[in-house]
């Protein structure tokens, strides 16, 4: 009898032993009845009379909802979420963490899908993909007392997925390439405006510089003349208009010289009576005296 009285005792003293885990904490009822909780750690509980009703986690825990939901222009949006919460570490929060509710999943999910639908039934569906965060901050503060009536307390909530019907997405991808080739056709009209641009401004600083090495050449062409007929009247004491028509004369004949060398040229017919080139000579001669007199 002995034995089985030390037997019986030696049971009692190990179930009545109890070690909490880290971030945990245990949830003891006397008698059916909420008395006490135990924290992390070693605890010891009445035998027979003390049961630990629920263990109960203080991390951080995950719950995910996902629904079909109206939209005010009356679109099916499907809407992935997660909430992130904990429980209270305050004993009135664990306690109401453990008898508030019948079915925790349940109640979590009809509160975040209630919400969810009244925010989404005012808003299109397009204002909706512009509000993501808009929406996890409302569904946050719209649970917020709920929550904290059952022992919890939200640390977040992300909206993880928004889906449209195959018809709204397709239209939508549309708008969106209608978009981009409306810019791309702007950008390539601006670049063709803007190469236009700068073609007719090289086009005009070619001219310009074509036209000033016109009139530098042409200048130096005039100084040219000018020293050789001051060279050529102090050596042979003609006057200019004889020296200016011998110019002419070895002018004419230099050019059709650089004619005939040249690589493109085929074929060349050149009067080469004298009396014609003495006719084409006095006929520069009067051309040069009209311009002269005409200047005067």
């Amino acid at each position: 009898m002995s034995i089985l009285i030390i037997v019986i005792l030696v049971v009692l003293f190990f179930s009545s032993i109890r070690i909490i885990e880290q971030n945990t904490v245990a949830v003891i009822e006397m008698l059916g009845k909420y008395r006490r909780i135990m924290s992390a750690g070693f605890n010891v509980k009445i035998p027979i009379f003390e049961r630990v009703a629920l263990n109960v986690s203080l991390r951080q825990q995950n719950f995910t909802v996902e629904g079909k939901y109206a939209s005010q222009d009356k679109v099916i949006v499907t809407i992935a979420t997660n909430l992130i919460y904990i429980v209270s570490n305050e004993g009135e929060g664990i306690k109401r963490y453990t008898y508030a509710l019948e079915n925790r999943g349940q109640s979590i999910a009809a509160a975040v899908e209630n919400s969810l639908r009244t925010y989404i039934a005012r808003e299109t569906h397009e204002g909706i993909l512009e509000k993501k965060e808009e929406l996890a901050i409302h569904i946050t503060a719209d649970l917020e007392r709920q929550f904290d009536e059952w022992g919890m307390i939200i640390k977040s909530f992300q909206i993880t997925n928004i889906t449209f019907p195959t018809s709204i997405t397709d239209a939508m991808s549309e708008v969106v390439a209608s978009a981009q080739l409306r810019k791309a056709a702007e950008n390539k009209g601006e670049s063709v405006k803007i190469q236009s641009i700068k073609e007719a401004e090289a086009e005009r600083e070619r001219k310009r510089l074509q036209g000033e090495g016109i009139a530098l050449e042409r200048k130096a062409i005039a100084e040219g003349f000018k020293q050789s007929i001051e060279i050529l009247g102090q050596a042979t004491g003609q006057n200019a208009k004889e020296i200016m028509t011998m110019l002419t004369l070895t002018q004419y004949l230099d050019t059709l010289k650089s004619m005939g060398t040249s690589a493109n040229s085929k074929v060349i017919f050149v009067d080469s009576n004298l009396g014609k080139t003495s006719t084409m000579v006095q006929e520069l001669s009067s051309a040069i005296e009209t311009s002269v007199s005409w200047k005067k």
